[in-house]
């Protein structure tokens, strides 16, 4: 029932869906000739994450592997004050947004503790260090603020098909080409929910909300048949007396791993808040 409840939480309502789709369609951007593209194949992702950023227009918005400023434009206009990041400068759209070149592989030239949201849209599946990615996503946040990250969802139960069936997850169903230039603009590097769940928590955050832009339908025959038995077997494993030093790390895992949003999701976004000190 609880699964349940949460599964009806995620659904938008048909209000907000209209006010979602005209985020994203009918409102005109507020530029010149140049109008800067998703660069996502599920561009239904950004009004998920728009509902997701911190009310308050005053806060301020560090939009990370940005591409053409999609989302930078977004955010802008509606009211917040937003900067932008990615390897490509040449490439932003969005002259009114102050753009910072960084290789997201490495460090990021910005300062601690600057952002009120940190945010990044499928980016980190293809960064070849997420744990240096994360930790300069939480870096720049302040204490206390909000980090969003989407990622496909590679734990679904048809993403976990696909990798039985194929051998490759479906974020990255195909045999990556290595002597592509822009090898990097492939999926090289897909991320689990028990991984990102660790860098952010080793980086000093933690997550607060899980949800998914979609859920795909096919998911739901597999949560009839193999939810109640890999309910089951997960607990078994991980609440065994031998791991009780771990245990509350152990039923967060649990919590999240078999959240609705991880099992049938197509995205995987997650919302955590960076550990104040204080």
């Amino acid at each position: 029932m609880t699964h349940s409840r949460e599964v009806a939480n995620i659904l938008p309502s048909r209000s907000d869906a209209e006010e979602i789709y005209g985020r994203l369609v009918e409102k005109p951007f507020h530029m010149g000739n140049e109008v800067p593209k998703f660069i996502t194949f599920q561009p239904n992702i950004y009004g998920k994450v728009l509902n997701l950023i911190p009310t308050s227009r005053q806060a301020r918005i560090l939009d990370v592997g940005a591409g053409e400023g999609y989302l930078s434009r977004k955010l802008k206009d509606m009211g917040y004050t937003v900067e932008a990041c990615d390897f490509l400068e040449n490439n932003f759209k969005c002259p009114d947004v102050p753009f910072h070149k960084a290789d997201l592989s490495k460090s990021i030239p910005l300062a601690d503790g600057l952002f009120d949201c940190v945010v990044s849209v499928e980016v980190i599946e293809h960064v070849e260090n997420h744990f240096q990615f994360v930790r300069e996503l939480v870096r720049m946040a302040k204490p206390g603020g909000t980090i969003i990250i989407t990622t496909p969802n590679i734990l679904s139960f048809s993403s976990r098909a696909h990798f039985f069936l194929y051998g490759y997850t479906d974020c990255a169903p195909l045999p990556l080409d290595p002597d592509r230039e822009d090898y990097f603009m492939q999926h090289i590097n897909p991320i689990s929910l028990p991984e990102l769940i660790f860098c952010l928590e080793r980086a000093g955050a933690d997550i607060e909300t899980l949800t998914t832009n979609r859920y795909r339908r096919g998911n739901r025959i597999y949560m009839a048949f193999w939810y109640p038995l890999m309910a089951v077997a997960i607990r078994l494993k991980f609440l065994r007396k031998k791991y009780a030093a771990t245990r509350e790390l152990h039923k967060r895992h649990i919590r999240w791993v078999l959240h609705p949003a991880n099992l049938l999701g197509r995205i995987t976004i997650a919302v955590a808040r960076k550990r104040d000190p204080k």
